[in-house]
């Protein structure tokens, strides 16, 4: 038998009870109101017709005596089964079956959707978007996408191979010669020499950099669908390459990737190299038809022009807007602080909302860029910085989500929250308890 929930009944009927002899104390109050206003009404007309003045009313308090309310108060039941006892026979005298009470009967199921409602509500409130925010978005995204349309272009007048632009850059590709990771033998060779072989890809720098310290080239071509690894400590011409210190050709290859970069070719993208050595020749083909096309790390990077347009403008918007919330809030208190100010432009305060500009930012201009790949059947225009982006705002958006909706979370909120309820809760009784004891009552009698 559950005598938690018979006393837990038991105490929600007699507050019930309590509930309603006020309600009706409160109807008769009500009525006895009405009932003195209209007697003191015909006695203030009484008093005019016979051209005197009312007496003033005069009122008595009576003190209750505080002995024996206070003990009451302070021991209402002596102990737990006590309480048990009389809850139980309280019961029964109202004719409810306590034999099959349990802690389902102690909230009605719409007090139920409520608590439940209460206990699921989000640990804390989205930003909503304003009107300027969306704003903002729209130019930031619109200026993003014209800019990668413009410089996603391989062959356009700004940045293209034969552009001055183009020329300038190249004027940085000075380095000296002979190093492994430049071998063009058979198989190799060629201008867009540096997508056959895996020296010039960045995502394998461990490999390049040993090969200048060995002094030899290690690549793979393939002949009649067969791979061949090829291992050669000279170039296509006999000459042996030199044998480096680890130092030597860490700076050495830095020195050489770094002109080649700025080179009219420039360097492959990433990871190239495991599709131009791969068993399957239409990756190969793939991999370096992007290359040629100018699918490079020099153009990824002009490209990621687009991204920066759109962090730096709607950075600098939210930025404006975090320092004058910052105003807002202490304009009552007249506390303002330059530094403070400077701080929230700088490091705003909450950054889900600006983690979701950025997002959808980013997101129109992936789309165009990709309806552009699509229409002019061309890979090798797509803006990979773009879709980076979209992919880190994505996750973290996704993760505030989560976080705002963690049921791990929700559960240790509530159960604090309910634990600071209940302290409340005892120290209100407690200060109850000791004002009834110490306290009198006073009664007006008129």
């Amino acid at each position: 038998m559950d005598k938690d929930s018979i006393i837990l009944k038991y105490e929600q009927e007699e507050v019930k009870s309590v509930q309603n002899a006020i309600r009706e104390l409160n109807k008769q109050n009500s009525k006895q109101t009405e009932q003195l206003d209209n007697v003191q009404e015909r006695i203030n007309k009484l008093y005019a017709l016979a051209g005197k003045q009312p007496l003033e009313s005069k009122s008595t308090t009576v003190a209750l005596p505080e002995d024996e309310p206070s003990k009451e108060i302070l021991n209402p039941i002596c102990s737990y089964d006590d309480l048990y006892i009389k809850a139980r026979a309280s019961l029964i005298g109202r004719g409810l079956d306590v034999d099959n009470l349990d802690y389902h009967d102690l909230v009605s199921k719409n007090e139920l959707s409520e608590i439940e409602k209460e206990l699921n509500r989000p640990l804390s409130q989205r930003e909503k978007w304003k009107k300027a925010d969306f704003v903002a978005v729209f130019i930031a995204a619109s200026v993003g996408s014209l800019a990668d349309i413009a410089l996603g272009n391989r062959n356009s007048s700004i940045t293209g191979a034969n552009t001055d632009f183009s020329k300038w850059l190249n004027e940085f590709h000075k380095h000296d010669g002979g190093g492994p990771i430049d071998y063009q033998g058979k198989g190799f060779g060629g201008g867009y020499h540096r997508g056959l072989s895996r020296g010039h890809d960045i995502l394998r720098f461990v490999e390049a950099i040993m090969m200048f310290k060995n002094g030899e080239f290690i690549g793979v071509r393939h002949e009649y669908g067969k791979a061949i690894k090829v291992v050669s400590k000279v170039n296509q011409y006999g000459t042996p390459y030199e044998q480096l210190s680890v130092i030597e050709a860490i700076v050495k290859y830095a020195r050489h990737m770094f002109a080649d970069l700025f080179s009219t070719c420039s360097l492959p993208f990433p990871g190239s190299s495991f599709l131009a050595e791969c068993d399957d020749r239409q990756l190969r083909k793939f991999a370096a038809d992007m290359y040629q096309n100018g699918f490079n790390c020099k153009n990824i990077i002009l490209q990621s022009l687009s991204t920066v347009i759109i962090e730096v403008i709607i950075r600098i918007y939210y930025s404006i807007q975090s320092v004058k919330r910052y105003k807002c809030e202490v304009e009552l208190a007249e506390d303002y602080s330059n530094f403070e100010a400077f701080k929230r432009f700088f490091k705003p305060a909450n950054k889900e909302k600006l983690r979701e500009m950025l997002l959808v930012a980013h997101a129109i201009v992936t789309a165009v860029n990709i309806g552009k790949v699509i229409i002019k059947k061309s890979p090798w225009e797509i803006n990979i910085t773009e879709i980076f982006s979209v992919v880190k705002y994505g996750v973290m958006v996704l993760k505030s989500t989560m976080s705002r909706n963690s049921e791990y979370a929700k559960l240790i909120r509530n159960s604090n929250e309910i634990h600071e309820r209940w302290e409340l809760l005892e120290r209100e009784i407690c200060y109850s308890l000791e004002d009834a004891a110490r306290g009198t009552t006073e009664i007006l009698i008129i």
